[in-house]
Order: structure tokens, then C-alpha cells, then sequence
């Protein structure tokens, strides 16, 4: 019989048996759900034997810097929204996406600076005035196209054709300047100037081109193979360099053979001499928008056919009094240092008077056709050359002194056209 202090401190068999089938404490089912949580965020986020996902102060999870591969320029292939920043498995795709992309190649890249500018140009202008039932077109060419399998531009195939033609046109007198042809590169470069794909941009750039090769071709004293505008000519007995021009029909003035030759004394010239002779007729295009005369040299009427020679900048009469419309210079209108009468007060300049406001050329233009009813205009020269430029004058075209000589050499009466546009 078991004692009495045993009974109260254990109790039988029985009694601990039927205590312990009243259920195991809650503890004994929390701890392994928490413990498999845990063990399941820590390979989610973490991975094995790497450090575990961190949380901010506001609880939300903050990806370590090394398990993270950022990249907050990917953007989605079908759009324009920016794609979720890819995790370290995605890698390997995200560094073979410009590989795929086609490289420039060196050609590519000549191309490309040769005819950059003329290509965004030519864009502008068909987008400022596209085809009729161009909606379709009108919206690709204005967005910028992109390659899908990378963030490098291409090529808009819509805009590319209308700026071909200048462009080509570009790396063809590029290709004749490298081999030292000027004759060839003036008559691609003059091509480009009168296409009307050509913008004024495009036609600034393809003057300055031109003025630089007609230094050399046209003004300078060597005659180079193919060029109808000059020849080669031997001085001969009782030769004088007006009688030259006026026998050889070169429709200049002497004095621009004189120029080109750089001689100093026209009354030296000696037999056997070899001397540069230019043909025109020449004739003159007034910008006034750009206040900017144009010199060209080809047959009277046609235009289209005329040869770009060199450009410079004119002042123009005061509220807008130079006119538009189609001149010739006028008979017995050329002078040197010619007296003048202000029409509106009268005033009396000498010839040799300084303050003489029409400088020391006159070239005297009458108007043709519907314009003949224009008269008493010119282009002269100005002793004041902040005015180029401006409209400052009455009416006439001004321009600088050394500029209206070579003006004045090149045009000649009843033939040389003055055509002043907008």
C-alpha cells in the first residue's frame, strides 16, 4: 500500500495516463508551421548560403544589391513603357540584346556624316507639306523609328527616299573633289542646287561648296579639262584684252580677265602670253529674303541651266521699296565712279566726291516683260557698309565696293538678266 505522501505528489499510473491524453500544448504545432515559413522565405528570397531578403522600415522587402541585376533602361519591345527591372537569372538576355542589334559599319558611318544634316532636312520638308491621303505615312515619318532588338535608331524607310537624291548627289561631288575632278563636282553639286528636294538649308550648304570649288575653277588662272566655261588663250600681235573679249564673244567685261589673270597692267601684256579667258553671258539672282545676290553664268531665258558661280550679300531699299520682278542691265548704264543726283532733295555728287552715297560702280537694270514698267533701279556700291544687309536704301541693291566690281565685270549690258525674287 503505497504511502500516503506518494499519493499526493505523483498519483498512480492511472491518473498521470489520463492527464496527458487531455492534448499536447499549442506550442507543439506553432513552432514547425513558423519554422517551415521561415525556411520557405528564406529559400524564396534568399537562396542557399546567401544572405536572406531584408525589409524596410515599413515592412516591405528590400532586395540585396548582389542577388539584383538593375537595369532601369530596359524598355518593353512593344511599346514605350518601361519593363520591370529584371532579377540575376534574366542577365545573360538583357547583355545579349545589343549584339543583336546591326552594328554601323564604316561606310555606314561616312554616309551618314555626309549627308546627316540634308536627311533631317528633307524629313522637315515632307513633313511640312505631305502628299494627299498620306495619314498613314505622315504619322511614321514623324515618329522616330526604333530597332526591336535593341535602343539603337534606324533609318525611317518612309523619309529615307526624300533625301536620297540630295544625299547621293553629296557623295558623288565628294567622291570627284577626292580624285581632284572640280569640273565634274561643280555640275553634281550644281545638280543638287536646283533640285527641288534640295531645302535652304541644304542649298546654303551646297553654295558654300561651290563658291570654294569656283576659286579655283572659275577665278583661279588654270584651265582644267572638260571646263566650257574657260579656255586657254596666246596672246597675239596687236592684241589688247578688250579686243580679245570682243573677238572670242566672251560676253564679260575685260576687266574680269584681267582679274582672273592677275595682271597688274593690262597695257603689258606681251606676245606668246598664255592668259585664262571665262565665257559668260553672267547674270544675277537677288534673295531678298536672304539679302543675297547669286551670280551665275549660262544662256539668257533659261535658268535651269544656268551654273551657280558665287554669292554675296546686298543691302536692299527701306520698307520693302526694292522690287520684285525679272530685269536687264541697261545700255549705256554701266560706270565708273559715276556722279549721282539724289532724286528726292536734289543734291549734286561728283564722281570723285567721298561722300558720293552709290560708291564707285553703277550698273543700271530696266525691267522686262510685265515688269518693264520698273526703271531707274541699279547695283552700286555704298560708302557705308553697315547698311549691307539692311533696307536702307531708296529702292536699289547695295553691296560692298571689292563685291559690285565683280558684279559689274560680269554682267553685261542688254544681255546679263537681274532677277529679284521674295
Amino acid at each position: 500500500m503505497p504511502l500516503p505522501s506518494q499519493s499526493r505528489s505523483f498519483g498512480s499510473r492511472t491518473s498521470r495516463r489520463r492527464r496527458r491524453k487531455k492534448g499536447p500544448p499549442k506550442a507543439v504545432f506553432v513552432v514547425p508551421v513558423v519554422l517551415v515559413g521561415l525556411v520557405s522565405l528564406y529559400w524564396l528570397f534568399g537562396g542557399s548560403g546567401e544572405e536572406g531578403p531584408k525589409t524596410s522600415g515599413d515592412g516591405s522587402l528590400v532586395a540585396a544589391a548582389e542577388n539584383v541585376l538593375v537595369d532601369p533602361v530596359l524598355t518593353d519591345p512593344l511599346g514605350d513603357v518601361p519593363a520591370p527591372n529584371r532579377m540575376r537569372e534574366e542577365a545573360p538576355k538583357a547583355e545579349t540584346r545589343r549584339p543583336a542589334a546591326q552594328e554601323p559599319t564604316h561606310e555606314t558611318l561616312m554616309l551618314g556624316a555626309a549627308r546627316s544634316e540634308a536627311n533631317q532636312n528633307q524629313t522637315d520638308e515632307a513633313n511640312r507639306t505631305p502628299p494627299p491621303n498620306s495619314t498613314v505615312r505622315e504619322t511614321t515619318r514623324s515618329q522616330p523609328a526604333t530597332d526591336p532588338a535593341g535602343d539603337l535608331p534606324r533609318e525611317d524607310p518612309i523619309a529615307q527616299p526624300l533625301s536620297t537624291g540630295i544625299a547621293a548627289l553629296l557623295d558623288r561631288a565628294s567622291a570627284h573633289l577626292n580624285r581632284g575632278e572640280l569640273v565634274s563636282a561643280r555640275a553634281v553639286l550644281n545638280d543638287a542646287l536646283m533640285s527641288p528636294q534640295a531645302s535652304e538649308s541644304d542649298k546654303a550648304r551646297i553654295r558654300e561648296e561651290l563658291s570654294t570649288v569656283n576659286q579655283e575653277l572659275f577665278f583661279g588662272t588654270k584651265v582644267y579639262p572638260g571646263d566650257t566655261l574657260s579656255e586657254m588663250y596666246e596672246i597675239q600681235s596687236g592684241d589688247s584684252l578688250a579686243r580679245i573679249t570682243a573677238r572670242q564673244s566672251l560676253t564679260v567685261d575685260w576687266r574680269l580677265i584681267q582679274r582672273i589673270n592677275r595682271i597688274n597692267n593690262p597695257s603689258r601684256i606681251r606676245v606668246g602670253q598664255k592668259i585664262k579667258l571665262v565665257r559668260g553671258p553672267m547674270h544675277a539672282v537677288v534673295d531678298k529674303s536672304d539679302y543675297r545676290l547669286d551670280l551665275y553664268a549660262g544662256p539668257p531665258g533659261a535658268p535651269s541651266q544656268w551654273t551657280y558661280i558665287r554669292s554675296f550679300p546686298v543691302g536692299l531699299g527701306e520698307a520693302d521699296s526694292t522690287p520684285i520682278g525679272e530685269f536687264v542691265v541697261r545700255t549705256d548704264s554701266k560706270l565708273i565712279n559715276p556722279v549721282w543726283r539724289n532724286p528726292r532733295t536734289g543734291e549734286f555728287f561728283a564722281a570723285d566726291n567721298p561722300e558720293n552715297p552709290i560708291g564707285e560702280r553703277w550698273v543700271g537694270i530696266e525691267g522686262v516683260g510685265q515688269y518693264a514698267n520698273l526703271e531707274g533701279y541699279g547695283i552700286h556700291g555704298t560708302i557705308d557698309p553697315a547698311s549691307i544687309g539692311k533696307d536702307a536704301s531708296m529702292g536699289c541693291v547695295r553691296m560692298q565696293d571689292g563685291d559690285v566690281e565683280i558684279v559689274y565685270e560680269s554682267l553685261v549690258e542688254q544681255v546679263s538678266q537681274v532677277i529679284i525674287r521674295p
